[in-house]
């Protein structure tokens, strides 16, 4: 069905956005449809340039007062989803710094990506992103097995 009198009704950041927005107006029984961002306008060296051309959801003017509900619940469920992310990645505690094996050099990298296998930022080799004092433990551990015998 095609709108008589289209309104935008949300700017979305992406294309992805704004068919969440129109599904959810779509899933409410507000006929929704998207503009998608697929001009190559804005586009230079290093991506797309913002504000140039925005994806939008468009609705018939006579749906405005019935999607606006819903939009004020998509945005307020974004909001928390980002304050939740937010939050998490304070919660994960400070950055890990560790020195390369390789080339010596210190690196710190997010509480996120303890005990994971990264590469340096210097040399590029792989490295554990572990606390030092828990690798030191570690290797404590490890030499007490061989002067107990144990394995």
């Amino acid at each position: 069905m095609a709108l008589h009198d289209p309104v935008a009704v949300y700017n979305a950041a992406n294309n992805v956005e704004a068919h969440l927005v129109r599904n959810a107006l779509a899933n409410s029984g507000v006929d929704a449809f998207v503009t998608e961002d697929v001009s190559q306008v804005g586009t230079w060296m290093f991506g797309l340039i913002p504000e140039i051309h925005k994806p939008q959801v468009w609705v018939e003017k006579t749906d405005v007062e019935r999607a606006k509900p819903i939009l004020d619940d998509y945005e307020r469920r974004s909001a928390e989803l980002r304050d939740n992310s937010a939050r998490d990645e304070a919660q994960a505690g400070p950055d890990v710094e560790i020195a390369c094996e390789e080339c010596g050099q210190r690196s710190a990298f997010p509480a996120a990506q303890r005990g994971s296998v990264q590469q340096c930022k210097h040399c590029g080799a792989y490295v554990d992103v572990e606390d030092e004092r828990s690798s030191e433990e570690w290797a404590e551990s490890q030499g007490d097995e061989e002067v107990t015998g144990e394995s």
